[in-house]
């Protein structure tokens, strides 16, 4: 157990300001160990970016790979109106959205009721709807 030097109030050392000055003195050890190693083995640039070519290969971290996946599927040019993948898939992610925000409302069940197993449709709503961002997932994914 730690005994308080005389001078010192309570069970352990004084945040201020002999625990802020260690922290901060191993802080300072971190960032000079980061700053050398940076100074030893630099990153080299890239070749600078054309904002004209998008390569191929880019694609969206996998918490956006079910939308765009749905931007792919859904054909670019559709009853003459150019682009209409973009908006269509932007209406398409908030409708489904808001369907499930407002699902728990909609639900009338008993009350009493809590129990997933007394609530079919909304819990058969929610799958339905978590089945599908996996499979779109997991397809957005794939070459």
């Amino acid at each position: 157990m730690y005994k308080p030097k005389p001078g010192e109030r309570g069970f352990g050392p004084r945040f201020w300001p002999n625990h802020l000055i260690s922290e901060l003195a191993m802080a300072i050890w971190a960032m000079g160990i980061i700053v050398l190693l940076a100074g030893l083995w630099p990153k080299g640039l890239e070749p600078p970016a054309d904002p004209f070519v998008t390569p191929q290969h880019i694609k969206p971290e996998w918490y956006f790979l079910g939308l765009y996946q749905v931007l792919r599927l859904v054909p670019k040019t559709f009853m003459g109106i150019a682009d209409f993948n973009k908006p269509f898939t932007l209406l398409f992610s908030g409708v489904v959205m808001a369907a499930l925000l407002v699902l728990p409302w909609l639900d009338r069940t008993n009350p009493e009721a809590q129990h997933p197993r007394k609530r079919k449709v909304v819990v058969g709503v929610f799958l339905v709807c978590l089945v599908g961002a996996v499979i779109l997932t997991i397809w957005g994914r794939m070459p």
